[in-house]
């Protein structure tokens, strides 16, 4: 199973050049807010595809007080006693700052593949613990996250849908379209549609089978079941077989208005993912902020779970500024975490008192 032994940080942004050497298990890394220890989580997140959790444009993470152009990532990652020296740089190219990842020195397709599949991360930010109070949009994507941290494919199927969804809209903008071509887009638009919800679903139900039997839950409050809604899967109570008639019939009615709104009216993209409390009437965004908490890392652990017993696959749990709200059931939640698992774990914070429930479990790293 593979995670990082070090990073070393030249000219990324506060770090001017800085080394950090990891446990295999839990780390802590300590800091006053604005020391940067968000800044190492989110460069480990860079050695997968993708901009890393913040999503930042890559020109914006070359340390700004320096006169560099460039910015070097060093990781050395350890998989089944081999130790591969990995770099994330940027480049430029086309007028743009596009991210690099060298393998060994190597930037060939293969190389990085084989990387790729070697890697899974699992992150927790600070607004997560308010998941199930935030937009839709942030439990999509939290599902969505979930179901990529196994399968490396799926952020192209949503790219591509998205893509549909954009190229619909501008040709409705055009009241005189050919009727031919938007059928045809619109039929592509239920092809990848279907194979998201179906995706979701089974990743909620992953979720779900796992939550129902974790031994942890002896010692919660509470249990819970996530469901996915939106007017399609009403609509749809077979997940096995959805009407993709009515997916199209509902695409083509709306198009007008969905030419004034901009939007699609119909779609995964509209969709919510709800948790609802075993035994009662309640939904998770009743609860308390703690318990709210709760469920998203009793998430975190049934997806670890998952991949460690279903795909052989450990994940690297990045959990920053995890310390608020921390009651009893969450400090066992982390405790179960790091124990139980046997996964790397990084969490950040300012205090190392807030961590000291951890006794000797981890290993601290100060930012000054």
């Amino acid at each position: 199973m593979g995670y990082f032994r070090s990073i070393k940080l030249k000219n990324y942004r506060n770090f001017l050049d800085s080394s950090f050497e990891f446990d295999d298990k839990c780390n802590i890394i300590i800091g006053k807010n604005g020391s940067g220890k968000t800044n190492v989580l989110e460069s480990l997140s860079l050695f997968e595809k993708g901009r890393g959790f913040r999503k930042e444009k890559i020109i914006n993470l070359v340390n700004y007080e320096t006169n560099e152009k460039n910015f070097n990532i060093r990781s050395i990652f350890h998989h089944e006693d081999t130790d591969y020296t990995v770099d994330v740089s940027n480049i430029d190219k086309n007028e743009k700052n596009l991210k690099k990842i060298f393998i060994n020195n190597s930037s060939d397709v293969d190389s990085l593949k084989y990387f790729e599949n070697l890697l899974s991360f699992i992150y927790f930010l600070p607004g997560m613990e308010r998941l199930f109070v935030s937009s839709p949009s942030s439990r999509r994507n939290f599902i969505d996250r979930l179901i990529y941290s196994k399968d490396k494919k799926y952020n192209l199927l949503i790219n591509n849908y998205k893509k549909l969804i954009h190229a619909r809209h501008k040709i409705l903008q055009n009241f005189h379209y050919d009727e031919i071509w938007i059928s045809k887009l619109e039929n592509n638009i239920v092809n990848f549609g279907i194979e998201i919800y179906k995706k979701r679903f089974e990743q909620i139900d992953t979720l779900n089978s796992i939550l129902i039997k974790l031994d942890i839950l002896k010692n919660l409050s509470f249990k819970f079941i996530l469901k996915i809604t939106d007017t399609f899967i009403e609509k749809n109570l077979n997940i096995d077989d959805l009407d993709r008639e009515f997916f199209n019939s509902e695409l083509r009615q709306n198009r007008k208005i969905d030419s004034l709104t901009g939007g699609c009216s119909i779609g995964p993209h509209r969709s919510d993912i709800i948790g609802y409390k075993i035994n009662t009437n309640f939904t998770i965004n009743q609860l308390s902020t703690g318990q709210q908490k709760a469920a998203v890392l009793l998430l975190i652990i049934a997806q670890c779970k998952y991949l460690i017993e279903e795909n052989n696959l450990k994940p690297i749990i990045l959990l920053d500024e995890i310390c608020s709200h921390l009651d009893n059931d969450n400090r066992e939640l982390l405790l179960y975490l790091i124990g139980k698992l046997d996964v790397q774990v990084f969490m950040t914070g300012t205090e190392k008192k807030f961590f000291s429930f951890l006794s000797t479990k981890a290993y601290y790293y100060n930012i000054t």
